[in-house]
């Protein structure tokens, strides 16, 4: 906590660092602690209810100690179609914890997260940051089962993701130059 407390020192004391100061907490500490909650306050000179409404407005700040593993859902629309919520119940049932718990040992947890834009692999999961999918039923299982037993992430993704760069129509040879406008006096 020191140490937060001497990186939180570097942040301007302005309300409008809130985020800022709560994202710095979960990345130096891995959650929003009642303590960090209280230094940020003091740190902004605001009120801890003015620090805490953020908090926990927005998923992505933890308010418990991050497990060892972390599972994060997803909850996109492209998960959701194909099987999303099945894979998350399986987890909820192997783990024996709902969506935003640890278990009762804090090895495991399962959270929410939002879609990362990685829509070819749905349904899938982070875990531990890393997206593992696309997920069958039964690999879930599989995958739920070996993450209680302690092993590594099973080797996912099968393929792995390639990001296509972008393809450009040749602007001239479709549309003719600027100076052909010209000429025909077209603007």
């Amino acid at each position: 906590m020191e140490r937060f407390a001497g990186l939180l020192q570097q942040l301007p004391r302005a309300q409008g660092e809130m985020l800022r100061a709560l994202h710095l907490a979960q990345e130096e500490l891995g959650w929003i602690s009642r303590d960090a909650i209280r230094l940020i306050a003091r740190h902004l000179r605001v009120s801890e209810a003015q620090v805490y409404g953020p908090a926990t407005f927005y998923a992505e700040f933890r308010h418990s100690p991050p497990p060892r593993t972390l599972v994060t859902w997803c909850s996109g629309p492209s998960c959701r179609v194909v099987g999303g919520d099945r894979v998350r119940r399986i987890f909820e049932a192997e783990f024996g914890c709902r969506l935003g718990e640890n278990t009762a040992d804090d090895e495991l947890g399962l959270w929410l997260g939002q879609c990362n834009g990685t829509c070819e692999q749905a349904p899938m999961v982070w875990v531990n940051g890393r997206v593992v999918g696309p997920l069958s039923m039964v690999d879930s299982v599989k995958l739920a089962r070996r993450l209680k037993a302690g092993e590594d992430v099973i080797e996912w993704p099968r393929r792995p993701i390639k990001i296509a760069p972008a393809t450009f129509v040749d602007a001239e040879a479709t549309y003719g130059s600027e100076h052909e406008h010209e000429a025909d006096g077209a603007d």
